[in-house]
Protein backbone atom coordinates (compact mmCIF):
# COMPACT_ATOMS: atom_id res chain seq x y z
CA UNK A 1 0.00 0.00 0.00
CA UNK A 2 2.97 2.30 0.46
CA UNK A 3 3.69 2.24 -3.27
CA UNK A 4 0.10 3.10 -4.13
CA UNK A 5 0.25 5.98 -1.66
CA UNK A 6 3.39 7.30 -3.31
CA UNK A 7 1.82 7.14 -6.75
CA UNK A 8 -1.24 9.03 -5.59
CA UNK A 9 0.84 11.89 -4.28
CA UNK A 10 2.47 12.28 -7.69
CA UNK A 11 -0.99 12.82 -9.14
CA UNK A 12 -1.69 15.78 -6.86
CA UNK A 13 0.29 18.27 -8.94
CA UNK A 14 -1.71 17.22 -12.02
CA UNK A 15 -5.11 16.07 -10.89
CA UNK A 16 -6.20 19.29 -9.23
CA UNK A 17 -6.29 21.01 -12.61
CA UNK A 18 -9.08 18.66 -13.60
CA UNK A 19 -11.30 19.75 -10.71
CA UNK A 20 -13.67 22.53 -11.76
CA UNK A 21 -14.19 25.49 -9.47
CA UNK A 22 -17.89 24.67 -9.42
CA UNK A 23 -19.80 24.30 -6.17
CA UNK A 24 -22.67 22.63 -8.02
CA UNK A 25 -22.93 19.47 -10.08
CA UNK A 26 -21.54 20.06 -13.56
CA UNK A 27 -24.46 18.24 -15.11
CA UNK A 28 -25.63 14.71 -14.44
CA UNK A 29 -26.60 14.36 -18.06
CA UNK A 30 -22.92 14.34 -19.03
CA UNK A 31 -21.93 11.26 -17.07
CA UNK A 32 -25.33 9.63 -17.45
CA UNK A 33 -25.53 9.93 -21.23
CA UNK A 34 -25.98 6.66 -23.14
CA UNK A 35 -22.87 4.52 -23.60
CA UNK A 36 -21.02 4.92 -26.86
CA UNK A 37 -21.51 1.85 -29.03
CA UNK A 38 -18.26 0.01 -29.51
CA UNK A 39 -17.16 -3.53 -30.19
CA UNK A 40 -17.45 -5.55 -26.99
CA UNK A 41 -14.21 -6.07 -25.10
CA UNK A 42 -13.39 -9.09 -22.96
CA UNK A 43 -13.90 -8.55 -19.25
CA UNK A 44 -10.47 -8.54 -17.63
CA UNK A 45 -9.71 -9.02 -13.96
CA UNK A 46 -8.77 -5.95 -11.95
CA UNK A 47 -5.30 -4.81 -13.02
CA UNK A 48 -2.42 -6.08 -10.92
CA UNK A 49 0.25 -3.41 -11.14
CA UNK A 50 3.01 -5.85 -10.23
CA UNK A 51 2.21 -8.49 -12.86
CA UNK A 52 1.62 -6.71 -16.13
CA UNK A 53 4.96 -6.47 -17.96
CA UNK A 54 3.42 -5.46 -21.31
CA UNK A 55 1.95 -2.22 -20.03
CA UNK A 56 4.41 -1.62 -17.22
CA UNK A 57 7.65 -2.36 -19.08
CA UNK A 58 9.51 0.69 -17.78
CA UNK A 59 7.79 1.52 -14.51
CA UNK A 60 10.08 1.70 -11.48
CA UNK A 61 8.15 2.42 -8.26
CA UNK A 62 9.53 5.11 -5.98
CA UNK A 63 10.90 3.48 -2.84
CA UNK A 64 10.94 5.45 0.42
CA UNK A 65 12.36 4.37 3.76
CA UNK A 66 10.28 4.54 6.94
CA UNK A 67 11.21 8.13 7.80
CA UNK A 68 10.69 9.30 4.23
CA UNK A 69 7.30 7.59 4.10
CA UNK A 70 6.25 9.38 7.30
CA UNK A 71 7.29 12.73 5.78
CA UNK A 72 5.48 11.80 2.60
CA UNK A 73 2.18 11.17 4.39
CA UNK A 74 2.40 14.51 6.22
CA UNK A 75 3.00 16.33 2.94
CA UNK A 76 0.01 14.62 1.31
CA UNK A 77 -2.14 16.12 4.05
CA UNK A 78 -0.52 19.56 3.62
CA UNK A 79 -1.06 19.43 -0.16
CA UNK A 80 -4.81 18.95 0.11
CA UNK A 81 -5.17 21.49 2.93
CA UNK A 82 -3.34 24.03 0.79
CA UNK A 83 -5.50 23.37 -2.25
CA UNK A 84 -8.62 23.75 -0.11
CA UNK A 85 -7.37 27.18 1.01
CA UNK A 86 -6.55 28.27 -2.54
CA UNK A 87 -9.94 27.06 -3.77
CA UNK A 88 -11.87 28.71 -0.93
CA UNK A 89 -10.14 32.05 -1.57
CA UNK A 90 -10.18 31.96 -5.36
CA UNK A 91 -11.53 34.84 -7.40
CA UNK A 92 -15.09 34.02 -8.43
CA UNK A 93 -15.31 32.56 -11.91
CA UNK A 94 -11.66 31.47 -11.96
CA UNK A 95 -10.38 28.02 -12.83
CA UNK A 96 -7.24 27.13 -10.96
CA UNK A 97 -4.42 24.65 -10.61
CA UNK A 98 -1.53 24.56 -8.18
CA UNK A 99 1.47 22.26 -7.94
CA UNK A 100 1.92 21.21 -4.31
CA UNK A 101 5.06 19.27 -5.11
CA UNK A 102 6.70 22.31 -6.72
CA UNK A 103 5.92 24.49 -3.70
CA UNK A 104 7.05 21.80 -1.28
CA UNK A 105 10.40 21.32 -3.01
CA UNK A 106 10.91 25.10 -3.02
CA UNK A 107 10.06 25.26 0.68
CA UNK A 108 12.45 22.36 1.26
CA UNK A 109 15.28 24.42 -0.22
CA UNK A 110 14.13 27.53 1.63
CA UNK A 111 14.34 25.71 4.98
CA UNK A 112 18.10 25.46 4.54
CA UNK A 113 18.38 29.24 4.61
CA UNK A 114 16.24 29.73 7.72
CA UNK A 115 16.88 29.45 11.44
CA UNK A 116 14.95 29.49 14.70
CA UNK A 117 11.34 30.74 14.44
CA UNK A 118 11.13 30.93 10.65
CA UNK A 119 12.46 27.40 10.18
CA UNK A 120 10.20 25.92 12.84
CA UNK A 121 7.09 27.68 11.54
CA UNK A 122 7.65 26.42 7.99
CA UNK A 123 8.15 22.87 9.29
CA UNK A 124 5.06 23.16 11.51
CA UNK A 125 2.90 24.45 8.67
CA UNK A 126 3.97 21.54 6.46
CA UNK A 127 3.26 19.13 9.32
CA UNK A 128 6.96 18.27 9.60
CA UNK A 129 7.78 19.67 13.06
CA UNK A 130 8.97 16.23 14.21
CA UNK A 131 11.59 16.01 11.46
CA UNK A 132 14.91 17.72 10.86
CA UNK A 133 15.80 19.79 7.81
CA UNK A 134 18.37 17.13 6.94
CA UNK A 135 15.64 14.48 6.89
CA UNK A 136 13.48 16.71 4.69
CA UNK A 137 16.41 17.22 2.29
CA UNK A 138 16.96 13.47 2.12
CA UNK A 139 13.27 12.88 1.43
CA UNK A 140 13.09 15.31 -1.49
CA UNK A 141 16.35 14.06 -2.98
CA UNK A 142 15.00 10.49 -2.97
CA UNK A 143 11.47 11.39 -4.08
CA UNK A 144 12.31 13.66 -6.99
CA UNK A 145 15.04 11.39 -8.31
CA UNK A 146 12.63 8.45 -8.04
CA UNK A 147 9.76 10.20 -9.81
CA UNK A 148 11.99 11.36 -12.67
CA UNK A 149 13.17 7.78 -13.19
CA UNK A 150 9.79 6.14 -12.55
CA UNK A 151 8.75 5.74 -16.16
CA UNK A 152 10.55 5.98 -19.48
CA UNK A 153 7.23 6.34 -21.31
CA UNK A 154 6.25 9.51 -19.43
CA UNK A 155 8.12 12.75 -18.94
CA UNK A 156 8.54 14.19 -15.48
CA UNK A 157 11.37 16.56 -14.76
CA UNK A 158 12.18 19.00 -12.01
CA UNK A 159 14.80 21.74 -11.76
CA UNK A 160 15.84 24.24 -9.10
CA UNK A 161 17.65 27.56 -9.16
CA UNK A 162 18.79 30.30 -6.80
CA UNK A 163 19.33 33.76 -8.25
CA UNK A 164 20.74 36.27 -5.76
CA UNK A 165 21.77 39.90 -5.82
CA UNK A 166 25.46 40.17 -6.71
CA UNK A 167 25.92 42.95 -4.13
CA UNK A 168 25.58 40.32 -1.39
CA UNK A 169 27.30 37.09 -0.42
CA UNK A 170 25.20 33.93 -0.36
CA UNK A 171 25.42 31.78 2.77
CA UNK A 172 27.91 28.98 2.05
CA UNK A 173 26.06 26.27 4.00
CA UNK A 174 22.81 27.17 2.26
CA UNK A 175 24.45 26.89 -1.16
CA UNK A 176 26.08 23.57 -0.29
CA UNK A 177 22.76 22.07 0.86
CA UNK A 178 20.66 23.17 -2.09
CA UNK A 179 23.31 22.04 -4.55
CA UNK A 180 23.92 18.65 -2.92
CA UNK A 181 20.31 17.72 -2.10
CA UNK A 182 18.37 19.66 -4.75
CA UNK A 183 20.98 19.98 -7.52
CA UNK A 184 20.15 23.66 -7.70
CA UNK A 185 21.64 26.09 -10.19
CA UNK A 186 23.21 29.05 -8.32
CA UNK A 187 23.96 32.41 -9.91
CA UNK A 188 24.76 35.90 -8.65
CA UNK A 189 23.04 38.43 -10.90
CA UNK A 190 22.56 42.16 -11.34
CA UNK A 191 18.86 42.66 -10.65
CA UNK A 192 19.18 46.30 -11.76
CA UNK A 193 19.89 45.08 -15.28
CA UNK A 194 16.63 44.74 -17.26
CA UNK A 195 18.07 41.71 -19.06
CA UNK A 196 18.24 39.72 -15.81
CA UNK A 197 14.53 39.00 -15.93
CA UNK A 198 15.01 37.65 -19.46
CA UNK A 199 17.72 35.27 -18.27
CA UNK A 200 15.53 33.97 -15.44
CA UNK A 201 12.47 33.70 -17.67
CA UNK A 202 14.52 31.78 -20.24
CA UNK A 203 15.48 29.28 -17.52
CA UNK A 204 11.80 28.86 -16.60
CA UNK A 205 10.85 28.36 -20.24
CA UNK A 206 13.59 25.79 -20.80
CA UNK A 207 12.61 23.75 -17.73
CA UNK A 208 8.88 23.76 -18.58
CA UNK A 209 9.06 23.06 -22.32
CA UNK A 210 8.13 26.72 -22.96
CA UNK A 211 4.81 26.38 -21.14
CA UNK A 212 5.80 28.99 -18.53
CA UNK A 213 8.00 31.51 -20.29
CA UNK A 214 7.28 34.72 -18.37
CA UNK A 215 7.60 34.19 -14.65
CA UNK A 216 8.95 37.67 -13.88
CA UNK A 217 7.75 40.95 -15.34
CA UNK A 218 10.76 42.84 -14.04
CA UNK A 219 13.61 42.87 -11.54
CA UNK A 220 15.24 45.81 -9.77
CA UNK A 221 18.14 46.53 -7.47
CA UNK A 222 16.02 45.97 -4.36
CA UNK A 223 15.49 42.32 -5.20
CA UNK A 224 17.51 40.13 -2.84
CA UNK A 225 16.86 36.68 -4.27
CA UNK A 226 14.56 34.41 -6.28
CA UNK A 227 14.56 30.76 -5.16
CA UNK A 228 12.81 28.70 -7.82
CA UNK A 229 11.53 25.22 -8.58
CA UNK A 230 10.19 24.17 -11.98
CA UNK A 231 8.34 20.95 -12.74
CA UNK A 232 7.11 19.57 -16.05
CA UNK A 233 4.95 16.53 -16.83
CA UNK A 234 3.73 15.00 -20.07
CA UNK A 235 2.32 11.52 -20.70
CA UNK A 236 -0.14 9.72 -22.90
CA UNK A 237 -3.12 7.90 -21.45
CA UNK A 238 -2.78 4.17 -21.01
CA UNK A 239 -6.01 3.95 -23.04
CA UNK A 240 -6.45 7.05 -25.18
CA UNK A 241 -9.78 8.66 -25.91
CA UNK A 242 -10.83 8.07 -29.50
CA UNK A 243 -10.93 11.42 -31.27
CA UNK A 244 -13.94 10.46 -33.38
CA UNK A 245 -15.98 10.05 -30.18
CA UNK A 246 -15.29 13.64 -29.06
CA UNK A 247 -18.43 15.73 -29.56
CA UNK A 248 -19.85 19.07 -28.59
CA UNK A 249 -21.66 18.67 -25.30
CA UNK A 250 -23.21 21.04 -22.73
CA UNK A 251 -21.22 21.96 -19.66
CA UNK A 252 -22.91 23.72 -16.74
CA UNK A 253 -20.67 26.24 -15.01
CA UNK A 254 -20.69 27.29 -11.34
CA UNK A 255 -22.95 30.27 -12.04
CA UNK A 256 -25.55 27.96 -13.58
CA UNK A 257 -24.88 29.04 -17.15
CA UNK A 258 -24.39 26.34 -19.77
CA UNK A 259 -22.09 26.27 -22.76
CA UNK A 260 -20.95 23.65 -25.25
CA UNK A 261 -17.48 22.15 -24.91
CA UNK A 262 -15.47 19.45 -26.65
CA UNK A 263 -16.41 16.42 -24.56
CA UNK A 264 -14.32 13.26 -24.83
CA UNK A 265 -15.89 9.84 -24.20
CA UNK A 266 -14.52 6.46 -23.23
CA UNK A 267 -15.68 3.24 -21.64
CA UNK A 268 -12.96 1.82 -19.44
CA UNK A 269 -12.22 -0.36 -16.46
CA UNK A 270 -11.41 2.07 -13.64
CA UNK A 271 -10.96 2.34 -9.90
CA UNK A 272 -14.13 4.13 -8.80
CA UNK A 273 -15.70 5.51 -5.64
CA UNK A 274 -19.21 6.87 -5.20
CA UNK A 275 -20.58 8.37 -2.00
CA UNK A 276 -23.55 10.56 -1.19
CA UNK A 277 -21.26 13.55 -1.82
CA UNK A 278 -19.27 12.78 -4.94
CA UNK A 279 -18.08 10.48 -7.71
CA UNK A 280 -14.37 9.76 -8.00
CA UNK A 281 -12.27 7.76 -10.45
CA UNK A 282 -8.67 7.17 -11.50
CA UNK A 283 -7.57 7.06 -15.13
CA UNK A 284 -4.00 5.78 -15.60
CA UNK A 285 -1.36 7.13 -17.91
CA UNK A 286 0.81 4.80 -19.98
CA UNK A 287 2.63 2.19 -17.85
CA UNK A 288 0.46 3.15 -14.83
CA UNK A 289 3.34 5.09 -13.27
CA UNK A 290 1.06 8.15 -13.05
CA UNK A 291 -2.71 8.45 -12.79
CA UNK A 292 -5.27 11.21 -13.21
CA UNK A 293 -7.77 11.69 -10.42
CA UNK A 294 -11.24 13.05 -11.29
CA UNK A 295 -13.59 14.16 -8.50
CA UNK A 296 -17.09 15.47 -9.23
CA UNK A 297 -19.48 16.70 -6.51
CA UNK A 298 -23.08 15.65 -6.56
CA UNK A 299 -25.83 18.22 -6.87
CA UNK A 300 -26.00 20.57 -3.91
CA UNK A 301 -22.62 19.52 -2.47
CA UNK A 302 -19.93 22.20 -2.17
CA UNK A 303 -16.44 21.41 -3.39
CA UNK A 304 -15.02 22.58 -0.05
CA UNK A 305 -17.06 19.88 1.69
CA UNK A 306 -15.47 17.22 -0.51
CA UNK A 307 -12.00 18.63 0.06
CA UNK A 308 -12.50 18.12 3.79
CA UNK A 309 -12.46 14.36 3.17
CA UNK A 310 -9.24 12.37 3.00
CA UNK A 311 -9.54 11.35 -0.65
CA UNK A 312 -6.31 9.36 -0.64
CA UNK A 313 -7.59 7.33 2.31
CA UNK A 314 -10.85 6.75 0.44
CA UNK A 315 -8.96 5.44 -2.60
CA UNK A 316 -7.19 2.90 -0.40
CA UNK A 317 -10.43 1.80 1.30
CA UNK A 318 -11.22 -1.58 -0.25
CA UNK A 319 -14.84 -1.32 0.88
CA UNK A 320 -15.37 1.99 -0.98
CA UNK A 321 -12.99 1.82 -3.94
CA UNK A 322 -13.71 -0.85 -6.53
CA UNK A 323 -13.03 -1.50 -10.20
CA UNK A 324 -16.05 -0.92 -12.42
CA UNK A 325 -16.89 -0.65 -16.11
CA UNK A 326 -17.10 3.12 -16.35
CA UNK A 327 -18.42 5.36 -19.12
CA UNK A 328 -16.27 8.45 -18.66
CA UNK A 329 -17.01 11.78 -20.32
CA UNK A 330 -14.37 14.47 -19.80
CA UNK A 331 -13.87 17.88 -21.42
CA UNK A 332 -10.78 18.83 -23.37
CA UNK A 333 -9.34 21.97 -21.85
CA UNK A 334 -6.28 24.11 -21.23
CA UNK A 335 -5.73 26.06 -18.02
CA UNK A 336 -3.20 28.69 -16.97
CA UNK A 337 -3.13 30.06 -13.44
CA UNK A 338 -1.05 32.39 -11.26
CA UNK A 339 -1.18 32.30 -7.45
CA UNK A 340 0.57 34.95 -5.37
CA UNK A 341 -0.82 34.36 -1.88
CA UNK A 342 0.51 30.96 -0.89
CA UNK A 343 2.16 32.31 2.27
CA UNK A 344 -1.22 33.78 3.25
CA UNK A 345 -2.86 30.39 2.85
CA UNK A 346 -0.08 28.72 4.83
CA UNK A 347 -0.91 31.16 7.64
CA UNK A 348 -4.53 29.98 7.46
CA UNK A 349 -3.26 26.43 7.97
CA UNK A 350 -0.93 27.51 10.80
CA UNK A 351 -2.13 30.70 12.55
CA UNK A 352 1.26 31.19 14.24
CA UNK A 353 3.04 31.23 10.87
CA UNK A 354 5.71 33.94 10.86
CA UNK A 355 8.99 34.52 9.04
CA UNK A 356 11.04 37.10 10.95
CA UNK A 357 13.60 38.80 8.73
CA UNK A 358 16.42 38.06 11.19
CA UNK A 359 15.80 34.33 10.65
CA UNK A 360 16.28 34.55 6.86
CA UNK A 361 19.91 33.62 6.27
CA UNK A 362 20.17 32.95 2.56
CA UNK A 363 22.51 35.95 2.27
CA UNK A 364 25.33 36.51 4.78
CA UNK A 365 25.77 40.25 4.49
CA UNK A 366 22.14 41.36 4.40
CA UNK A 367 20.77 41.90 7.90
CA UNK A 368 17.97 44.40 7.35
CA UNK A 369 14.21 43.93 7.13
CA UNK A 370 12.90 42.29 3.97
CA UNK A 371 9.62 41.52 2.29
CA UNK A 372 9.03 37.85 1.50
CA UNK A 373 6.57 36.25 -0.88
CA UNK A 374 5.92 33.20 -2.99
CA UNK A 375 4.36 33.05 -6.45
CA UNK A 376 3.44 30.04 -8.53
CA UNK A 377 2.43 29.83 -12.18
CA UNK A 378 0.92 26.67 -13.64
CA UNK A 379 -0.11 25.30 -17.02
CA UNK A 380 -2.36 22.31 -17.74
CA UNK A 381 -3.62 20.68 -20.93
CA UNK A 382 -5.79 17.58 -21.30
CA UNK A 383 -6.89 16.01 -24.59
CA UNK A 384 -7.55 12.64 -26.21
CA UNK A 385 -3.88 11.65 -26.20
CA UNK A 386 -2.95 12.50 -22.63
CA UNK A 387 -2.09 15.41 -20.36
CA UNK A 388 0.65 18.01 -20.02
CA UNK A 389 1.36 20.14 -16.97
CA UNK A 390 3.99 22.59 -15.81
CA UNK A 391 4.65 24.79 -12.80
CA UNK A 392 7.24 27.25 -11.57
CA UNK A 393 7.34 28.30 -7.91
CA UNK A 394 9.30 31.36 -6.85
CA UNK A 395 10.11 32.25 -3.23
CA UNK A 396 11.44 35.80 -3.34
CA UNK A 397 12.92 38.37 -1.01
CA UNK A 398 13.01 42.13 -1.52
CA UNK A 399 14.79 44.78 0.56
CA UNK A 400 12.36 47.11 2.30
CA UNK A 401 14.84 49.98 2.17
CA UNK A 402 17.16 50.19 -0.81
CA UNK A 403 20.48 51.94 -0.07
CA UNK A 404 20.71 55.38 -1.67
CA UNK A 405 23.42 54.70 -4.24
CA UNK A 406 25.20 57.27 -6.36
CA UNK A 407 26.05 55.65 -9.68
CA UNK A 408 29.16 56.29 -11.79
CA UNK A 409 29.47 54.45 -15.08
CA UNK A 410 32.69 54.79 -17.03
CA UNK A 411 31.06 54.57 -20.43
CA UNK A 412 32.82 57.51 -22.14
CA UNK A 413 36.39 58.91 -22.14
CA UNK A 414 37.85 59.32 -18.64
CA UNK A 415 41.01 60.24 -16.78
CA UNK A 416 42.71 58.08 -14.18
CA UNK A 417 45.66 58.30 -11.78
CA UNK A 418 47.64 56.25 -9.28
CA UNK A 419 48.22 58.24 -6.09
CA UNK A 420 50.29 57.81 -2.98
CA UNK A 421 47.76 57.36 -0.21
CA UNK A 422 49.08 59.82 2.38
CA UNK A 423 50.11 62.75 0.20
CA UNK A 424 48.00 61.93 -2.86
CA UNK A 425 51.13 62.49 -4.95
CA UNK A 426 50.34 61.31 -8.47
CA UNK A 427 52.54 58.43 -9.52
CA UNK A 428 50.76 57.90 -12.79
CA UNK A 429 48.09 59.91 -14.51
CA UNK A 430 46.32 58.70 -17.59
CA UNK A 431 43.46 59.13 -19.98
CA UNK A 432 41.37 56.48 -21.64
CA UNK A 433 38.88 56.89 -24.41
CA UNK A 434 40.57 56.94 -27.81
Amino acid sequence: MKTKSILLSMVIALSLGACSNDDDNVGDEILNSPPVKRDPEPVNPEPDVTEDPETRHSYKPVVLNETQQAIHEKLQDFSWKLFKEVYANREEGTNLMISPISLEVDLGMFLNGLKDTAQQEILKTMGLQDFTVEQVNDYFKTLMDGIEKADEAAIFKSANSFWYNQRYTANADFLTNIQNSYFSKVEAVNFADPQTKDVINAWCAEKTNNRIDKMLDKTDDGDLFHLMNAVYFKANWKDQFEKELTNKHPFIYADGKADTVDMMAQDLRALYVETDKYQLCLKPFVDDAFQMLFVMPKEGVAMTEILSDDLVKVLKDEEKARYVSLMLHAPKFTSEYTEKKLFNYMQNINPSFALPSQDIKLLDNYNEEMLLGVMQKTFFLMDEEGAEAAAVTDIWGVATAIPDYTYMTLDHPFCYAILESNTFSPLFIGYYGE
